[in-house]
């Protein structure tokens, strides 16, 4: 069974990070009694936090309740998607892209979304296919122009940061989100100066957000900086125990020890 099959729906409530910001076949989710009402925006919003504290399983299973409550709800299907391809189901991803695009016939994110799984799955000659394709329609937005940037890094592109700068130009209210994903994607790509100068803006306009915190700590230690204790450390004060961020600090230590050892 894939793990989407194996998503089990009940929110057990107890890794909620901390963060302030803001026809087919699916049975609606039943609403237990006494507690606040839920709905697609609720689960999307649930989701968004869960995104922003780097826990990705749980922001899929919330994104998936969305489109549960509302199969016309595009964020949800967006959302289930990006999770999968995070936690890299890419086949997976692209079974439930082309589930969304039943409902929205050739969406410029879907198509976008389509193409980074594949360029993940390295099928690239069908990534830059389905990324033409969200190019060329003209309501293409944010989403498009990063899912762009992603196929082009992995042919190591220089265009990809024109399509970034494209990204950020038009962000709008999702700037810190859109330089979250800008920044983790040139991290992916090895590119940790260019991807510090995101990441720093990405915590200034999502300050809770333990995701941001690690992703800028764990450039920042790559290229030996002494702030990036500091800044894992920050992560790990949003999101206390988070395994991944202990690890990147113990790793970041080590590193300040033997450069010191070595300086000496």
């Amino acid at each position: 069974m894939t793990r989407f099959g194996q998503l089990e729906f009940e929110d057990d409530g107890k890794s909620t990070p901390k963060a302030t910001n803001n026809a087919g076949g699916f049975d609606k989710v039943s609403q237990p009694q006494g507690e606040p009402p839920r709905d697609a925006a609720y689960c999307y919003a649930n989701a968004m936090k869960f995104w922003l504290g780097g826990d990705f399983e749980q922001a899929l299973r919330n994104f998936s309740r969305a489109v549960e409550y509302d199969t016309t709800f595009l964020g949800g299907w967006l959302g289930q998607v990006e999770m999968l391809i995070e936690l890299g189901e890419f086949p997976e991803a692209t079974l439930w892209t082309d589930k969304a695009l039943k409902f929205f016939p050739d969406n410029p994110e879907l198509l976008a979304a389509k193409g980074v799984a594949a360029a993940c799955d390295a099928r690239m000659e069908q990534a830059f296919a389905f990324s033409d394709r969200a190019i060329e329609r003209e309501n293409a937005g944010w989403r498009v122009w990063l899912g762009r940037a992603q196929v082009l890094v992995r042919k190591k592109s220089n265009i990809a940061q024109t399509c970034i700068s494209n990204a950020v130009s038009m962000a709008g209210p999702d700037a810190g989100y859109v330089r979250l994903r800008a920044g983790r994607l040139l991290a992916a790509a090895g590119d940790y100066r260019s991807a510090i100068e995101h990441l720093a803006k990405a915590v200034d306009l999502l300050p809770t957000s333990s995701l941001a915190w690690l992703e800028l700590g764990i450039c920042q230690s790559r290229l030996g900086r002494p702030e990036a204790k500091a800044t894992i450390e920050q992560a790990l004060g949003l999101r206390p125990g988070w395994s991944r961020a202990v690890d990147e600090l113990s790793k970041c230590r080590k590193r300040g020890f033997f450069s010191r050892l070595f300086s000496r």
